[in-house]
């Protein structure tokens, strides 16, 4: 008598994994660790990027390319048919849009560690400055945080939307 494994295992294993490099991310936005420091090379791309646009649409940069990024690779993943891929990385998304979220909120405050360690170069306090509307920070960090959260529900559906579709 032989053991197979079910052919969807390495896809769940796969799950698994991803959900534990990107969940901790997601549901505690502040502390952003390991995949924090990939999402923050897009961030600093999209502001030299976009130099060249003005000062609203550069500081925008950082948080659209962080972004920008992860929602291109689900698109080309989607394109080749890959739903399975095109979920791992709606939870990098979700990873990435929870650390855009705690960036936003925390604007009012300026706390968060910044790379430059001088708070008045953070982005979003410079935004909602010159927008004067520093006061919306805490609503659209929430706001985009239930994003982050409704992402990696959709990000798990997706991978899974193959498996499940079998089981019918």
């Amino acid at each position: 008598m032989t053991f197979t494994l079910p052919t969807w295992w390495p896809r769940v294993l796969g799950l698994l994994l991803t959900l534990w490099v990107t969940l901790p991310g997601v549901v505690r936005p502040g502390e952003p660790g390991f995949l924090g420091n990939v999402n923050l090379i897009f961030h600093e791309a999209g502001h030299v990027l976009l130099m060249w646009a003005g000062e609203v649409v550069m500081l925008l940069g950082g948080s659209v390319f962080q972004l920008l990024v992860p929602a291109a690779c689900i698109g080309v993943f989607l394109a080749r048919g890959e739903r399975f891929a095109a979920g791992l990385v709606t939870l990098w998304l979700a990873h990435s849009l929870s650390g855009v979220s705690a960036y936003v909120a925390d604007a009012p405050l300026r706390e968060l560690p910044l790379i430059t360690g001088d708070p008045d170069t953070h982005d979003w306090w410079q935004l909602f400055t010159i927008w004067d509307a520093l006061d919306a920070a805490p609503g659209l960090g929430r706001f985009l945080h239930a994003l982050a959260l409704g992402a990696v529900v959709v990000g798990i559906f997706v991978a899974l939307w193959d498996d499940l579709k079998e089981r019918e």
